[in-house]
C-alpha cells in the first residue's frame, strides 16, 4: 500500500496591522498552536510599529524550543535604506531561514549563507528558475498565486522526472486573503490624506480597509502598500489533490481578525485523511482548479 502524503500546517506571516501589545499576545499564543512552521517578521512596511528584530529572535528561539520550525520573513518590496537595514538585520543571524519575497532578499540570503523559502512574489514559473534558486539556497518553493492546479501539477512532474523534486519542499496558500499587489505608495495613507513618509502609521489605527466595487460588492482589502483580495482563497475542499501533489506545507492566513482556532480541527482532518474541510468562512474554491483555457491573460 502506498504511503499517504500528509501536508503540515504553516502560519503565514502576520501582514495585518496591529498594535504592539496585540502583537505580543498573538505571538505568545503560537507556542500551543497546531502550526508546525511559523513565519515571523514584517513583510509589508518597515515603518510599522513592529517588534524589534532582537526581540523577534528571542521569540523565534522560544517557538523553536516548543517544536516549531521558524522562518523569518522579509519585505515584499525594498524601497529605502530603512528597508535594506531591516533585511540586513535578518541576515546577520545564523539560526533561522528567511522567506525571500523579492530578489534582493535572495541575494542577501545567498551572501549570508542562509537557506531561504522562495516566496510567491519571486514569480518562479519553470524548472530552470527553480534549479537556479536551488543553487542559491532555496529549500521551499511557493508557486505564484495565479498558477493553476494543472500548471503546478505539470511543473512538479517535470521536477520529479529530472530528479529535482526531492531537493525542495512545496508550500501553498491553502486558506487566506491573497496578496494581489505591492506598491511603493501606501494606499492606506493615501485614503487618510497622508503620504507614505509622513503616514503617522495610520494603518495601525484603522486596520485593513475594505474597498467595494461600483456595484457595492466587497472586493479588496487595503493593507498599506499591499492590496489583498477580500474573499479568501480556499483549497480546503481539495485535500486529496493536495496529497497527490505531495504538498509539504499548507499555509494558512488567519485574516485581519487573526482567528486561527479552527486550524486545530483542520490538522485533525488532514491526519485522518479527510477529503475536505470547511473553515468558518468558506472562500474561493474554484480559483485553483481552473483550467488554463478558461483564463485569458491577454487578447491573443
Amino acid at each position: 500500500m502506498a504511503m499517504t502524503h500528509t501536508p503540515r500546517l504553516s502560519l503565514a506571516p502576520n501582514w495585518w496591522p496591529m498594535e504592539r501589545q496585540a502583537q505580543h499576545a498573538y505571538l505568545d499564543a503560537l507556542q500551543d498552536s497546531p502550526f508546525q512552521r511559523v513565519y515571523l517578521g514584517e513583510s509589508v512596511c518597515s515603518l510599522r510599529d513592529r517588534i524589534a528584530p532582537r526581540t523577534l529572535l528571542s521569540i523565534a528561539e522560544t517557538l523553536q524550543a516548543a517544536g516549531k520550525e521558524v522562518v523569518l520573513t522579509s519585505l515584499t518590496l525594498l524601497g529605502s535604506e530603512r528597508d535594506l537595514a531591516l533585511l540586513e538585520k535578518l541576515c546577520q543571524q545564523e539560526r533561522f531561514a528567511i522567506e525571500a519575497n523579492e530578489m534582493g532578499a535572495v541575494g542577501a540570503a545567498y551572501q549570508a549563507g542562509l537557506p531561504f523559502v522562495a516566496g510567491q512574489g519571486l514569480n518562479a514559473y519553470n524548472l530552470e528558475t527553480l534549479r537556479w534558486l536551488l543553487s542559491l539556497g532555496m529549500t521551499t518553493y511557493q508557486p505564484p498565486l495565479e498558477m493553476a492546479q494543472p500548471v503546478l501539477t505539470t511543473l512538479m512532474a517535470q521536477a520529479e522526472a529530472e530528479g529535482e523534486r526531492a531537493r525542495f519542499e512545496l508550500e501553498l496558500l491553502g486558506y487566506g486573503h491573497p496578496p494581489l499587489s505591492v506598491s511603493a505608495r501606501c494606499s492606506t495613507a493615501r485614503v487618510a490624506g497622508r503620504n507614505r513618509k509622513r503616514c503617522d502609521t495610520v494603518c495601525q489605527q484603522r486596520g485593513a480597509q475594505r474597498a467595494d466595487s461600483l456595484e457595492g460588492d466587497a472586493m479588496l482589502l487595503l493593507n498599506g502598500v499591499q492590496v489583498h483580495g477580500d474573499r479568501p482563497i480556499d483549497l480546503l475542499d481539495s485535500l486529496p489533490a493536495l496529497r497527490e501533489l505531495k504538498l509539504d506545507w499548507l499555509r494558512i492566513d488567519p485574516g485581519p481578525e487573526l482567528e486561527w482556532g479552527w486550524a486545530r480541527e483542520l490538522q485533525e482532518a488532514l491526519a485522518a485523511g479527510a477529503d475536505r474541510f470547511d473553515p468558518p468562512v468558506v472562500g474561493m474554491r474554484q480559483f485553483w482548479q481552473r483550467q488554463q483555457t478558461t483564463v485569458a491573460l491577454s487578447n491573443d
